[in-house]
């Protein structure tokens, strides 16, 4: 058996208790720990920035979407708060890419990934899991069938930013 350490362990205590939110965040884990594992290969920075820049904006994207969606069907008070969160993530991360890329530097790039961990999916997006609990019980039908693809159109656009 090969093992290798994990940049972050995904624990019970992460979960929102919705399934598809959890297995998206465990996603966006996976991701990071590719990227730390690929760190600690040394492999060619730009290789590495050109293979999880990818995953993560496409990963990302759909995450923030699906989320987006949930928040708007459970009528979240802090949903354009949020949506401002994650433009500014986005913005982050581009800018912190490209100075790595710039200066062969990896690091950045991984040590802001797990604060977003930490801060944003561990911390900002409980807030609204109550939110979703509760327009369940009520609405149970459109949170269960809501499709956060077709939702797109009602959602920031993140072409612009090339996400």
């Amino acid at each position: 058996m090969i093992y290798e350490p994990l940049y972050i362990t995904w624990h019970a205590h992460n979960e929102t208790g919705i399934r598809l939110i959890d297995e998206q965040h465990r996603g966006i884990v996976s991701i990071i720990n590719t990227f730390y594992y690929m760190m600690g290969k040394h492999m060619d920075n730009t290789m590495m920035y050109s293979c999880i820049s990818d995953t993560l904006r496409n990963y990302s994207r759909t995450h923030f979407i699906t989320e987006e969606a949930f928040m708007k069907v459970s009528d979240y008070p802090g949903l354009e708060q949020h949506i401002e969160m994650h433009r500014n993530l986005i913005s982050e991360i581009e800018e912190i890419e490209l100075q790595g890329i710039a200066n062969h530097d990896a690091r950045p790039l991984l040590e802001f990934l797990k604060r977003w961990w930490i801060e944003h999916i561990n911390e900002k997006d409980k807030l609204y899991i109550p939110y979703l609990h509760s327009s369940n019980k009520s609405h149970f039908g459109r949170l269960v069938h809501v499709d956060p693809l077709a939702q797109q159109k009602d959602l920031p656009d993140f072409s612009s930013s090339g996400w």
